[in-house]
């Protein structure tokens, strides 16, 4: 009976938990989402944002049978995913521009965050701050910051949080929720299933680490029947075999088919500083994960660490499985700080401690290393404005080979390419198209063969970074050509008569 008469007390002299959460989620996720907003344009050609608004402009312009957003092909797309297809509707309905479409998008996302951390918070810790402890532990728990997509740091966030893989952050936190629901009250495991359903068939990866936290929670929290447990373990399943009836592809044959075996580079998640800014000073989280109602934590932990280690012998999608490991253990950080230190001074002394590390080494390493600057110095020429000069004479159907990632800013603008460097499943010639176009770039490749290959693929133009041509390539390309065309960061080489669509804007371009 006193601990009952205690929570209104306390949530009395400190203040009213949810408008404060209201306040600061809205505050700081909403400021994620301006920066992001305002800085796609200015992202470097590795980044997903130019694949993501080039799925986008297809299904704009064509929702009912959108050709492939890369190729000159009808075959589909693993972008064309109910969340993509949505947020197109919408830009129909408004009459709204691609990249309008991905800023609202961003917002969407950050705003599902918020809640889903809010939702979750509450089903799974009784503490009225449960959900501030929460978000703060997420934004704050890093003495380094990460940026890369997954991961749920700021940095992460703000450039990338019109992302899928952000929206199945917030998914993940309701689905957890809605499974410590469900286990209780059966009537939760409807929209269990539809979130489940609509997870897999957008982001099949999201989707397996919502997945494996949900199975967690449906083994191990301490409450609900064995009935209970496998009817949400069922929804689960079934929510997976619904996904094979998407119209645009089947999400099963995707994850078993990846499209690019040989898919090598990206992050060296294995790497001590990678290591440091994981798990420093995340890993208090297993000091939360002692009682039965986080046990589902701990459960989870051992999983994502598990197949992190996999990595260890060459998979390099297991290396992934770093980033829901740490969000695992910054929910653990929270339940200890709610449940395990004792007295308010010394939890909000420990949260103090943990937001004054971070924002230290934020400061310091964004100093160091221009972490948050775009990715184009104000005032420069953006790969996406190069790649729109560069293109802009040349048809949209008339693909160009594209050197290394600088076929994503080109498909951004509509253009299409001979191949992409990252895997698409529906795309089964795709390591065939990859070695032509490395072939085109190759600096020993004779004159008439290169011209011949090129014409054998329909390719009359190449485009590359200049900063990526080797001086071997660049002379030699530059010598082989009829015209080239240099546009601030890319370059062009034009390798037999190409007929004039448009004109080139003297501005960006660089004789």
């Amino acid at each position: 009976m006193g601990g009952r008469r205690a929570k209104p007390q306390h949530a009395k002299s400190i203040g009213r938990p949810d408008l404060v959460y209201a306040l600061v989620a809205t505050a700081g996720l909403g400021l994620c989402a301006w920066l992001s907003a305002r800085g796609m344009l200015a992202e470097h050609p590795g980044s997903d944002i130019w694949q993501h608004a080039a799925a986008l402009q297809a299904l704009i312009d064509n929702p009912d049978a959108p050709g492939n957003p890369f190729i000159v092909s009808e075959v589909g797309s693993r972008h064309f995913q109910p969340l993509w297809v949505a947020w197109a509707g919408l830009a129909r309905v408004g009459a709204l521009d691609v990249w309008q479409v991905l800023a609202l998008a961003g917002y969407g996302a950050m705003a599902l965050f918020g809640i889903g951390v809010y939702v979750f918070a509450r089903a799974l810790h009784p503490a009225p701050w449960a959900p501030l402890v929460l978000l703060l532990c997420l934004m704050l728990g890093w003495v380094l910051p990460i940026q890369h997509t997954g991961f749920h740091s700021p940095f992460t966030l703000y450039y990338a949080a019109a992302y899928p893989a952000t929206y199945m952050i917030g998914c993940s936190f309701l689905l957890w929720a809605l499974v410590v629901r469900s286990l209780v009250q059966p009537v939760f495991v409807v929209a269990l299933f539809v979130l489940a359903a609509f997870m897999f068939t957008t982001h099949q990866l999201g989707a397996v680490i919502g997945f494996i936290g949900a199975g967690s929670f449906a083994l191990c929290w301490p409450h609900g029947r064995v009935a209970a447990r496998m009817r949400v373990l069922s929804a689960l399943l079934l929510a997976v075999a619904l996904s094979a009836l998407w119209p645009h592809f089947n999400a099963i044959a995707i994850i078993l088919r990846p499209g690019n075996a040989s898919w090598e580079g990206g992050p060296a998640f294995y790497a001590p500083i990678y290591l440091i800014a994981a798990f420093v000073p995340s890993i208090l989280g297993l000091a939360g994960m002692r009682r039965p109602e986080s046990r589902a934590l701990l459960l989870m932990a051992g999983v994502f660490f598990c197949i992190y280690l996999v990595g260890l012998g060459g998979f390099q999608l297991a290396g992934r499985f770093l980033m829901p490991l740490v969000l695992v253990l910054h929910i653990g950080l929270a339940f200890y700080i709610l449940t395990d230190i004792g007295a308010d001074r010394r939890r909000l002394l420990l949260l103090g401690l943990i937001a004054a590390a971070n924002v230290t080494t934020l400061g310091l390493v964004a100093h160091i290393i221009g972490i948050t600057a775009p990715a184009t110095k104000p005032g420069a020429v953006t790969f996406y404005q190069a790649a729109e000069t560069l293109t802009a004479d040349i048809a949209d159907d008339q693909p160009v080979a594209a050197f290394l990632t600088s076929a994503w800013p080109v498909v951004a603008t509509g253009q299409k390419v001979l191949s992409v460097p990252w895997p698409e499943p529906l795309i089964t010639d795709l390591a065939a198209r990859q070695a032509v176009t490395k072939a085109l770039f190759a600096a020993d490749l004779a004159a008439s063969e290169r011209v011949a290959l090129a014409r054998r693929h329909d390719v009359r133009s190449l485009i590359a970074p200049q900063k990526r041509l080797s001086d071997a390539q660049r002379a030699v390309l530059q010598a082989q050509a009829l015209a080239t065309i240099s546009a601030g960061p890319l370059i062009r080489f034009d390798l037999y008569d190409v007929p004039l669509v448009g004109v080139i804007d003297p501005r960006v371009m660089d004789q």
